[in-house]
């Protein structure tokens, strides 16, 4: 409904500034007052947004599922490290706790040694594994 008051507002308008030119001065100031109107409510609009948002603690976050490694790992934990086996070179993503991804590891083909990880308790190939 305001789409179509707008556009017969528009039009007549124009056809005023074609007719008219000496009242188009006339209209075209009411236009432009009217044009300031609206941008000072959507700048309003906006504003009031954004103080919502910063009022907001916890924003929504967007998960992304969590991915493993493509080929087959045996993982085994011995103290603060882990041994994993593979048979292939591949990526093994790591996550934290959270499901954040904290960083993908390259394997190579054999014995690979995965030292180095602050404690805390990780996500990998969605198995959890503890750092101590």
């Amino acid at each position: 409904m305001k789409m179509l008051f707008r556009t017969i507002k528009r039009l007549a308008f124009v056809a005023t500034m074609i007719l008219l030119p000496a009242t188009a001065c006339d209209l075209s100031a009411a236009a432009n007052t009217d044009n300031f109107r609206q941008q000072t409510s959507l700048q309003r609009m906006r504003t009031d947004t954004i103080r919502t948002m910063e009022r907001r603690v916890e924003m929504p976050h967007l998960r992304m599922p969590m991915m493993t490694s493509a080929l087959p790992v045996e993982i085994r934990q011995q103290g603060r490290q882990l041994c994993i086996k593979s048979r292939y070179n591949q990526l093994l993503p790591i996550y934290t706790a959270s499901g954040m991804l904290y960083s993908s590891m390259r394997l190579n083909k054999g014995t690979n040694w995965l030292t180095g990880l602050p404690r805390g308790a990780y996500l990998i190939n969605n198995r959890r594994y503890t750092i101590n």
